[in-house]
């Protein structure tokens, strides 16, 4: 449906691949790193810290509540798998105009 190697449509919403930078300098869309979103963080990869910040930086980006998204897989790694709750063609939709902002 959305022709991107880092979404994958589910029932409930999308599944995104996601390559995550923790310890950055600022948090921000890096844009993409192989089939992944690219995502640097402030947190550090401690207690979960870094995990919350991707969860919320990806609510807060595509207008969404923050218990709408959570990293399904990858808690310890940086390649991760986050899943996104809501309309699909909406979600797909967002996440292109959010990519083509970088």
């Amino acid at each position: 449906m959305s022709g991107q190697p880092f979404l994958t449509p589910s029932k409930d919403g999308v599944y995104l691949s996601v390559h995550a930078q923790p310890g950055a300098k600022q948090t921000a869309l890096r844009g993409l790193h192989g089939d992944a979103i690219k995502i640097a963080v402030k947190e550090a990869p401690e207690a979960g810290k870094a995990n919350k910040a991707i969860e919320s930086f990806i609510a807060k980006s595509l207008g969404l509540s923050k218990s709408s998204v959570s990293v399904t897989y990858g808690q310890t790694s940086r390649s991760k798998r986050v899943f996104v709750e809501g309309d699909v063609a909406s979600l797909v939709a967002s996440i292109g105009r959010w990519l083509a902002s970088v």
